[in-house]
């Protein structure tokens, strides 16, 4: 079992390494004629982990000196933003986050913020604003977002490193053939890791999105979304786990988006898409909309 896992990764490695060459050579290609698409930011990455700790990143841009999140979980019903004025007096002060971060430190082109404390469980409904402060001017909360979380979403271990996607229980009396085995694939994971962040979180603006063709009956909150998303999923395209798989959802042009746990999923449901005839899934990126709700803002 675990030289499959071993294979696998190897495998997987080089997927996504020739496909980081094919996005270099893509993007140099097409680099002038879409200055509009790359000027658009990644949105806010946060990584949540098991039992507790969250660590929140979002990449430096020229001019900005200070990022940081203020984050609610399950108070959606609260209007912690407070986008307009309210005729109320008792009800205009906002709740306090529940994660409230700044820096302005930059590390490896990233504002990273972190707290080992925070306790964020699966179905937790968060919904966050990224702060952002440009040189010379005032610190401003940019366009929110919230999200349901999936159990898909929560990694195992602390914030310091160690930590997985997969439940896994921990295995004891290894040989020690099959402890060299499992450092073996524990590296290359990091490894297949970090090139999904080079290829996809670079200026290629390469998304982990992809657009499911279908309405639902009524606006839905990010919860009800994401369920019907899921149940959507299952029935166009149920050779893919989606209870693993299914990150977010949320409303696009065209369609429902969604964001799928890595880039090797998203591969595979394009791949899987080819063989239908209904176009019922595509990838989002091929779309240039100025409207995608989890995008931060644009840069000007």
């Amino acid at each position: 079992m675990s030289q499959i896992r071993l294979l696998t990764a190897i495998a997987l490695i080089w997927l996504v390494a020739a496909s980081c060459l094919l996005e270099t050579v893509d993007a140099r290609k097409s680099r002038g004629s879409s200055k509009r698409s790359s000027r658009r930011p990644k949105g806010v990455n946060i990584e949540i982990y098991h039992p507790k700790g969250v660590m929140i990143w979002y990449p430096y841009r020229a001019g900005m000196e200070m990022f940081g999140i203020q984050i609610y979980i399950n108070k959606a019903n609260q209007q912690p933003t407070g986008g307009g004025d309210s005729s109320s007096e008792e009800d205009s002060s906002p709740p306090a986050c529940d994660i409230c971060l700044n820096t302005t430190e930059v590390t490896y082109g990233k504002f990273i913020l972190r707290s080992e404390d925070a306790i964020i469980r699966s179905r937790d409904h968060v919904l966050y604003n990224a702060i952002v402060k440009k040189a010379n001017g005032q610190a401003y909360v940019s366009r929110s977002n919230d999200f349901y979380v999936s159990e898909s979403r929560i990694l195992l271990g602390d914030i310091s490193g160690d930590a997985s996607g997969c439940r896994e229980t921990a295995v004891a009396n290894l040989s020690d053939s099959d402890k060299r085995m499992v450092k073996e694939i524990k590296l290359l994971e990091e490894i297949l890791r970090d090139l999904n962040d080079q290829c996809f979180g670079g200026e290629t603006n390469r998304t982990k999105n992809l657009l499911l063709n279908a309405e639902t009956p009524t606006r839905l909150d990010a919860k009800h979304l994401h369920q019907y998303a899921e149940a959507e999923l299952n029935r166009v395209m149920p050779e893919v786990d989606w209870g693993r798989t299914l990150v977010d959802a949320f409303y696009a042009p065209n369609g429902i988006g969604f964001e799928v746990a890595t880039a090797i999923d998203k591969m595979k449901v394009l791949k899987l898409a080819t063989f239908r005839s209904d176009n019922s899934i595509t990838d989002l990126d091929i779309f240039q909309t100025e409207d995608m709700t989890n995008d931060i803002e644009y840069w000007n």
